[in-house]
């Protein structure tokens, strides 16, 4: 067979015929190919880059440096979109030409969206764009959030990105839900359509009563219902429920303060700046020294020192955002608290769910988000009442989930404290704070941070775990005896060095008795670190 010249030499370049059959490139000459585009690529954008970097070094941002950057640009090599944006802020260009440059990178990064539509640079980019445009198309900027979703509905930068262009385009929240809620009702395993729904729940909880929140939760916690059983062992639907089951409570501020001689404890249920409380005495603001347990500038727990001791005559308040909470005088202390547990407003809706999920797990006995929400919702129509029952649902998980066994052996343990806490505050009188605590023997291995424990001045700890979470005892602030005893405490490493708090009733009393330590030579050197007039029980 006769080829001329030309398909020949076509011939030689891709395929070549032998026995009338194609014979396609081996996979050394195929490799040898790609290695050679690769280096030539990396050749191309060698040089390329130095020409971008020695303009950027000499603040030469000019047409050719544009022109430079858009042909190599790549959707997540960020430092040409920084060099980009430089470029925009560094020129003189007038409003017209600059005007074509925006719209120009909208082009831009429009295309590098269809290449990677999960480039945050890109997204970034886009942002930084439209809020230097003079007018923009927000319209448009919504559809292409559309179609983005459309493609991937998990596509969290898109989310924040349209996110960004809803406020910027004056949309409600109200509005934008439904959009949210037609992407859920499309597919329930989308975590970041649940987490842009709870955002815009938050926003449309701000401006609503307490009527108009319960009955919107209502609502969510009926969809999020079929969600979970729609796919059980999806998470996306069970976290946005647990979300729910915790969100605008409608708590006071202030759940907890005691002032005793001239210290303060301060406990509130949400972080706040020391700039945010004030103590009045007869009216007129008093000068506390404020500061935080460790130091940082918002906190739920605050201490403070007064420069003079109170007397009973005196009429003590505390302001925060607004609301005053009037202190009560007793025995030389003065105590607020509004702490008494409170019960769910919509408890049959929740006593519905919870025999949902006994019935779930019954078709689905190890089903752990089944298991897990139902802790959750037991906590929130009971607590009390259903104690035993999340004990018992706890010991469950860690047998069927092993690999988190050690997270529910620490909700276990934060579970007994605040169960233990509930029962002490049943048996305070009205204008009392009980000062001790007995925590003994529960098998608890964490404290879980309760600031409540910073309240108390004798707790006993004894015959439990803690050995691991010696340094989670810097919350006892007001301590002033403690036991440790038979905690198989080995070592005192992470022991909190007490006598460094500025606000401490000084630790006077340790046991330590039936502890491998005892037995070391090193121990009276490390109490004498702790706190030099330390009393030693070891034996």
């Amino acid at each position: 067979m006769q080829y001329s010249n030309e398909i020949r030499s076509y011939s030689k370049e891709i395929i070549n015929f032998q026995h009338g059959r194609v014979k396609v490139r081996t996979t050394a000459e195929q490799e040898a190919l790609k290695k050679k585009e690769r280096a030539e690529k990396l050749s191309r954008y060698r040089i390329g880059m130095s020409i971008v970097f020695k303009k950027r070094k000499d603040k030469i941002y000019d047409d050719e440096l544009m022109m430079v950057t858009e042909r190599m640009v790549n959707p997540d090599i960020y430092t040409l979109w920084n060099i980009r944006r430089e470029a925009f802020t560094n020129n003189d260009w007038d409003e017209k030409l600059l005007e074509e440059f925006y719209q120009n990178e909208l082009r831009l990064t429009e295309n590098c969206l269809n290449e990677n539509p999960k480039s945050y640079w890109v997204w970034y980019q886009r942002i930084w764009i439209t809020n230097h445009l003079a007018e923009c198309n927000w319209k448009k900027e919504l559809m292409l959030c559309t179609k983005c979703l459309n493609l991937d509905d998990r596509n969290f930068h898109c989310w924040n990105y349209r996110e960004f262009v809803v406020q910027k385009a004056g949309i409600s929240p109200e509005e934008e839900f439904e959009f949210a809620t037609s992407k859920i009702l499309n597919n329930f395993s989308n975590y970041s359509s649940w987490h842009y729904r709870s955002l815009l729940l938050s926003k449309m909880f701000h401006n609503s009563d307490q009527n108009g929140i319960d009955e919107k939760k209502k609502q969510e916690l009926d969809l999020v219902m079929n969600a979970t059983f729609t796919d059980p062992n999806d998470s996306s639907a069970w976290f946005y429920q647990r979300w729910l089951l915790n969100t605008h409570e409608c708590l006071p501020i202030l759940s907890q303060a005691l002032i005793k001689s001239d210290n303060v404890i301060l406990f509130v249920n949400k972080n706040i700046s020391a700039e945010s409380i004030y103590l009045k005495i007869n009216n007129g603001n008093e000068n506390v020294q404020w500061k935080s347990l460790q130091q940082t500038k918002i906190s739920k727990l605050w201490f403070g020192k007064l420069k003079k001791q109170l007397n009973e005559t005196n009429n003590v308040q505390i302001e925060i955002e607004g609301t005053f909470y009037p202190l009560v005088c007793n025995n030389q202390k003065w105590i607020y608290k509004k702490r008494k547990y409170k019960f769910c407003s919509n408890k049959n809706q929740l006593l519905e769910q919870l025999s949902s999920y006994k019935q779930l797990i019954e078709m689905e006995p190890n089903n752990k988000w089944a298991y897990l929400t139902s802790i959750l919702l037991m906590r929130k129509i009971d607590f009390i009442k259903f104690y035993e029952n999340i004990l018992t649902n706890l010991n469950v998980l860690v047998n069927i989930d092993s690999l988190r066994s050690n997270y529910y052996k620490d909700l276990r343990s934060k579970y007994i404290i605040e169960y233990k806490i509930y029962e002490l505050w049943n048996t305070e009188e009205d204008q009392e704070i009980k000062t001790e605590i007995d925590l003994s023997g529960l098998n608890l291995i964490t404290l879980s941070n309760n600031e409540h424990f910073s309240f108390f001045e004798q707790i006993n700890l004894s015959a439990n775990y803690l050995s691991d979470s010696l340094h989670q005892l810097f919350i006892l602030q007001s301590c002033t005896k403690l036991s440790l005893s038979s905690n198989q405490v080995e070592n005192l490493k992470k022991f909190p060095t007490l006598q460094n708090l500025e606000v401490l009733y000084k630790l006077k009393l340790l046991d330590l008795r039936e502890n491998p330590i005892c037995n070391t030579k090193e121990l009276q050197t490390s109490i004498a670190q702790i706190s030099p007039d330390l009393q030693l029980y070891i034996e």
